[in-house]
Parts: C-alpha cells; structure tokens; sequence
C-alpha cells in the first residue's frame, strides 16, 4: 500500500476538524447566562402548559419579560417563588394564593392498559404495560395533563400532590 493513501484519511480528517472549530468559533452565539439559569430551574418536560412548546422557549420568554415565573403549573408555588428570586420579578398576588400543586391518579375500573397515558408522559412517571393496569409514580408526576388529553377511557383524575396534602412544612425551631 502507499504511504500517502494511507495518511490521507486521517490528514482529512485532522484539517475538516479544525475548520470545524474555527466555524464554531466564528459563528458561536453567545446566550444570556439568566436564560441558563431559567432553563435548569424548569422541570423540562416540554409540556406546554405555559403557552408555548417547550421549556427553553418559555425561559427566553421568561427573561425577556414576556412571561411571569408562575407561569409553570408543573413547577408548582416552590418553582414560582424561585424564580421570581431570580429574575428579581414580585410574584402577582394571584400567584400566592394559588392551590396545592396537582398529580394525576388513574382509576382501576376505567383504565383498559392501552398505554397512550405510558407513552405520552415527558416525566416517565406512569409504569404498566400493555393491556395492563397503569400506575403513577406520584413523587415523579408533575401533574403536567399531558396523560388526561390522550386517554380514551377518562381514567384520569386530578388529586393533591401528597406531598403537599398532610399541610407538611419545616418543623420550627426549638429555642432552648
């Protein structure tokens, strides 16, 4: 074999990446570092709830002020609070005196095991398998509905997130 078909490829390949990194350096768009900051806060889910597609939109909506931080209803009151911390943005009166966030339950006399819900969830927090009864994990369920709209038998119902039901908080402080 020759000695230069064998060191083209690889020769090739060295100069096709570093024009690849020169083109990525050159054309790089710079991100506000508050967008980042928003988009780690959010569950990620891309549910829609907030009006539009996904969860990096709806943080640029956020920082530019298009959108409140309440307008997560997966998030719930704590996700709210957070990021009206962040973008330094009071929360509206409504927002503070919203319900308890939401899971789903599914109830055992509807659910056919069909697994449109299965498939539909973003947050994997529904577990059966086909033409079995489904569960849902409410610890990971963000009560995001995306479930309830493709369910042909209304099996789902909305409940109180139990963590949120038994009205738990932070015991206070003993001071001795």
């Amino acid at each position: 074999m020759d000695i230069v078909a064998i060191l083209s490829l690889p020769l090739l390949a060295t100069a096709m990446g570093f024009a690849l990194s020169i083109a990525a350096r050159f054309f790089a768009v710079a991100q506000d570092p508050i967008v980042d900051s928003i988009n780690e806060l959010l569950p990620n889910g891309q549910c829609g709830q907030c009006g539009l597609p996904g969860c990096g939109q709806a943080a640029i909506a956020m920082s530019e002020g298009k959108l409140g931080p309440d307008c997560c209803p997966p998030g719930g009151q704590a996700l709210a609070q957070k990021l009206s911390k962040l973008l330094n943005v009071p929360l509206s009166n409504d927002a503070e005196t919203k319900s308890l966030p939401q899971v789903v339950e599914i109830d055992p006399e509807r659910c056919d095991g069909c697994t449109r819900c299965f498939k539909k969830c973003p947050f994997d927090a529904i577990v059966g398998a086909n033409k079995q009864l489904h569960g849902v994990l409410s610890d990971i369920c963000t009560g995001c509905g995306m479930c309830v709209s493709v369910c042909p038998q209304d099996a789902f119902a909305y409940k109180t997130d139990p963590i949120f039901s038994n009205g738990w908080a932070w015991p206070k402080p003993e001071l001795h």
